[in-house]
C-alpha cells in the first residue's frame, strides 16, 4: 500500500512538471543554428497566397481615368519563390483580379465582365525572421493585362489593354503560427503603363499601340498566408 501511494505521488508530480513546462513555452521557437546563437539559417521553397481588394488610381490613357474602366477588383495573388536565408526571399508572382465593371461600360441589358492579370518577379526582406511577429518589405516588377468582355442578344465584343508594370512596393506583417506557416496583413502600391490595346466586335478585330501613354496605379491591401518548405 505504501509503495502504491509513493507511485501515485510520483505520477502526480511528473504530470504537474510536464504541464508547467508546456505552459511556459513560447508560441514560436526558432531552430538553433550551427553557430549556437539560437537562430536558424534555413532556406528553401516558399509559397504564398493573398486575397484582398484593389483600388484603381491614375489614368489608363489620355482622357481616360483608370477608375472609368474598372471600379475595383478582388485580387487572387500567388507567390512562388525561394527563401535564400531567413531574411531574403526571391520569387515570382501571379495575380488574377476579378474586376467590378463601371456603369458607363455596362448599360442596361448588357452582360459585362472584366479581369486584371499581373505577373512578374519580386524580392522580400524580413526584418525579424526569428520572431513571432515578422514585418517585411518588398519590391517587384512585371507585366499587366486588363481584359473586358460584353455581350447582348447574341452579339459579343471584347477589349484588352496591356503593358509593363514598372514597379511595386509592398509592406507586410507575418504572424507565425509555426516556423513554417504564417498569416498577416499586407499592402502594395503598383505603378504601370499600358502601351498596347486591342479589341473585337462581331468578328472584327483591331489592335495597335496607345499614342498618349500615361501612368496608372493599384493600391492593393488584404491578407497573406505563407508556407515555408525549408531545409538546413
Amino acid at each position: 500500500m505504501a509503495m502504491k501511494r509513493k507511485a501515485e505521488s510520483a505520477l502526480v508530480v511528473t504530470v504537474l512538471l510536464i504541464g508547467r513546462a508546456a505552459f511556459a513555452q513560447e508560441p514560436y521557437m526558432p531552430a538553433t543554428g550551427p553557430s549556437g546563437s539560437g537562430e536558424s539559417e534555413a532556406s528553401g521553397l516558399e509559397l504564398g497566397v493573398r486575397v484582398g481588394y484593389g483600388v484603381p488610381l491614375g489614368s489608363a490613357a489620355q482622357n481616360a481615368n483608370w477608375s472609368d474602366l474598372i471600379k475595383g477588383m478582388v485580387p487572387f495573388w500567388a507567390d512562388v519563390g525561394y527563401r535564400i536565408d531567413p531574411n531574403w526571399y526571391v520569387g515570382g508572382f501571379f495575380q488574377f483580379g476579378l474586376g467590378f465593371v463601371p456603369s458607363n461600360l455596362c448599360a442596361s441589358g448588357l452582360s459585362c465582365s472584366e479581369n486584371d492579370l499581373r505577373f512578374g518577379l519580386n524580392v522580400h526582406y524580413h526584418l525579424l525572421p526569428h520572431e513571432t511577429f515578422d514585418p517585411w518589405i518588398g519590391i517587384g516588377a512585371g507585366y499587366e493585362i486588363w481584359n473586358y468582355s460584353v455581350s447582348a442578344a447574341g452579339v459579343s465584343g471584347s477589349a484588352q489593354l496591356k503593358g509593363w508594370e514598372f514597379g511595386n512596393a509592398q509592406l507586410g506583417l507575418d504572424y507565425k503560427f509555426s516556423p513554417t506557416f504564417g498569416v498577416g496583413p499586407f499592402v502594395s502600391l503598383t505603378v504601370a503603363q499600358f502601351s498596347d490595346s486591342s479589341g473585337s466586335f462581331s468578328g472584327v478585330s483591331v489592335s495597335g499601340s496607345i499614342p498618349n501613354k500615361t501612368l496608372h496605379e493599384w493600391l492593393i491591401f488584404g491578407l497573406r498566408g505563407v508556407f515555408d518548405l525549408t531545409f538546413d
